[in-house]
């Protein structure tokens, strides 16, 4: 079988690592098979860490990169080298950690064969002891006998950065790093991409050396028994049991939460009761039924839950050398080569905010769109227009724009808005990412003002819309102005409050490390769906002016607007959504909204509309509203000749 080299990068982030960055970079070039790039992206190191990165680069102009910017998370610092990096294959080893010649070349045979996957190898612990670093066993729990990866993740089984390699692929469908995970970063990268059946890889060759530091330095990570660190692990295993809950697989892995939620609270149980309750609250939620429990205790009786033996078998202390020779080597080049002029590095290289304009045959239409986005008072941004499979023209009419903030993303076929919003989002490079349709437009001050607005927020707050100026068929003007702000789930689950189809709304980047991507099977309301998904983790705020042209949907024939599909995506999100919307007290209310849009479109749908205004007033029979939507129903007569929608 005939096998394409991968390109490899080696991101190597680093914080105040004077003290072992040059080993860590002699191993990662000292491999049988060489990377193509290594790049070193120091967070503001205050010691010489950065001078020594310097001396690599120096060296070896070709192979070692190095940026400098402060950030203050490792996982951020991870995601800016991903940005820099240029390879199909990306390992995120520490700066302080080590891996063997064999490591590369054996994590690359597994990914030639699992292309869209992420491949590990062995680990150890890298122990200093009076022989310097010794290898020792790995420190986490065994997997069990009868685990898939994700359920021995949860349960503390786990290999670190410097064991595993990534395709550039399923690092973007996982959604990058998420910064604000703080603690157990590369767990939760981990666990989301199991979750979401990225493929996981195994090879018997290579190895990992994770360093445990003997001057008692904090990683970039941070450190995990903090209040800040606890909160933010047990948000991680909220995040993962949301999405299993989503795809209807919440029972198989029950048991295995409740271990991850167990974990937290015995953690936080002394230095933070509150914390440890709020675990053991969520482990009951989401743990084992009476029934699953039974079935575990028979499975212990029958003996079949023996742990599964680990492969790495107790070694002799062996003094862990590799790369330090090659280090050497590579600094004394370095002194004997002249340092290239060197630039202060920093965000500016990268753009304040990503624009995604989907689009399919629309090329009469997308020009206002781009002109409105090159006309912004702000202009720090880049314009992804990505074509969802046009045959009318649309390469063209981008081809006009000699813009270089314009890129143009063709698709391989057409796979509908949410697919094209997806690609932008996976492209994108900016922490901010504003959506507009491509037969809409925004007035000059948009981006500017939610700019301006984001960085006065805090991180919990993830989304930014703005009011609408609505343009109706007939000419007419309508403003729509925002009136929701905060934790917004609640009223999300009744009713979508962020009008404008997306075309107002900016996001962090990293939110969708969290709520994750669009749903690229709806039919409709993909918007609304994804926007309740954000609502659930993040809290919103708005700008309280109209900064967008919304031209009517009737005008224009969109999608969402055939009754149809509309009504039909709609019952999916009662069935998906049903149980928190009863629990929040508001089922009655997306069943009336649903019933309103049956008797509002051109054609309405009376029988439906009634089915749905029952449905209502049975979630709420005491509701004043449930029954006035009944009764509006029941008296609702199809007009003889079709009118316009009122």
């Amino acid at each position: 079988m005939t096998r394409t080299p991968l390109r490899i990068s080696v991101v190597i982030p680093c914080y105040n690592t004077e003290s072992y960055l040059a080993q860590t970079v002699g191993a990662a070039l000292d491999q049988q098979r060489p990377p193509d790039e290594v790049i070193i992206v120091d967070d503001g190191s205050t010691d010489d860490s950065l001078a020594i990165a310097s001396r690599f680069e120096t060296a070896l102009p070709g192979v070692v990169r190095v940026h400098s910017e402060r950030s203050g998370r490792a996982a951020r610092t991870r995601n800016i080298g991903a940005m820099l990096a240029t390879g199909d294959a990306l390992m995120f080893l520490d700066a302080d950690d080590v891996i063997r010649p064999d490591t590369l070349a054996a994590l690359e045979h597994e990914l030639q064969t699992t292309p869209d996957g992420v491949a590990v190898c062995p680990w150890f612990r890298l122990v200093h002891s009076d022989r310097g670093w010794v290898q020792r066993p790995p420190s986490c729990a065994p997997r069990g006998p009868n685990q898939d990866p994700l359920a021995a993740w949860l349960t503390g089984w786990y290999h670190p950065p410097c064991s595993v390699m990534w395709s550039k692929r399923a690092f973007e469908a996982t959604g990058r790093w998420d910064e604000q995970a703080a603690t157990n970063d590369d767990g939760d990268l981990m666990m989301r991409a199991l979750t979401f059946g990225v493929p996981f890889v195994t090879s018997e060759s290579g190895a990992g050396f994770y360093r445990r530091r003997a001057d008692g330095q904090l990683s970039l990570s941070g450190t995990r028994f903090s209040r800040t660190g606890l909160l933010k692990r047990l948000a991680t295993v909220r995040k993962i049991a949301f999405h299993l809950e989503e795809d209807g697989r919440l029972d198989r892995y029950a048991a295995a939460l409740e271990t991850a939620f167990e974990f937290v609270a015995v953690d936080a149980e002394e230095p933070y009761p509150d914390l440890s309750r709020q675990a053991r609250a969520w482990a009951r939620h989401y743990g084992p039924s009476a029934r699953q429990r039974l079935n575990r205790r028979i499975e212990r009786l029958w003996g079949r839950a023996r742990a599964v033996p680990s492969r790495h078998a107790e070694a002799p202390p062996e003094s862990v050398r590799w790369g330090l020779e090659r280090a050497e080597a590579v600094l004394r080049m370095a002194e004997r080569t002249p340092p290239p002029a060197r630039e202060t590095r920093s965000r500016s290289q990268r753009p304040a905010v990503s624009v995604i304009v989907p689009t399919f045959n629309r090329a009469d239409v997308l020009s206002r769109a781009i002109d409105s986005v090159l006309g912004q008072s702000f202009s720090d941004f880049e314009l992804l227009v990505v074509d969802d499979g046009s045959t009318d023209g649309t390469a063209s009419v981008v081809a006009r724009y000699q813009d270089r903030r314009v890129r143009y993303l063709p698709q391989p076929r057409n796979a509908g808005v949410s697919a094209a919003r997806n690609r932008g989002l996976r492209e994108a490079r900016a922490d901010l990412v504003a959506f507009l349709d491509s037969d809409d437009e925004w007035l000059p001050e948009k981006l500017a003002q939610q700019v301006e607005l984001f960085e006065r927020l805090p991180d919990e707050v993830g989304l930014v819309y703005t009011g609408v100026e609505c343009i109706l068929p007939d000419g007419r003007r309508r403003m729509d102005m925002p009136k929701e702000r905060g934790d917004v789930y609640r009223q999300m689950l009744g009713r979508n409050v962020v009008h404008g189809g997306g075309s107002n709304v900016m996001m962090r980047r990293n939110v969708v490390a969290t709520a994750g991507f669009f749903d690229e099977g709806l039919r409709a309301i993909e918007d609304y769906e994804y926007w309740l998904r954000v609502a659930r983790f993040f809290k919103i705020d708005y700008v309280a002016a109209p900064l967008i042209r919304y031209y009517d949907p009737q005008a224009a024939g969109r999608r969402s607007q055939a009754l149809r599909a509309n009504l039909d995506t709609r019952e999916w999100f009662f069935r998906k959504y049903s149980r928190e919307m009863r629990r929040a007290g508001v089922a009655h209310l997306f069943l009336l909204k649903s019933m309103r849009r049956a008797l509002a479109a051109q054609q309405p749908d009376v029988r439906a509309a009634r089915r749905l205004a029952l449905r209502a007033f049975k979630e709420a029979p005491t509701s004043r509203e449930a029954l006035a939507g009944l009764i509006r129903a029941i008296r609702h007569r199809p007009a003889v000749t079709m009118g316009r929608q009122a």
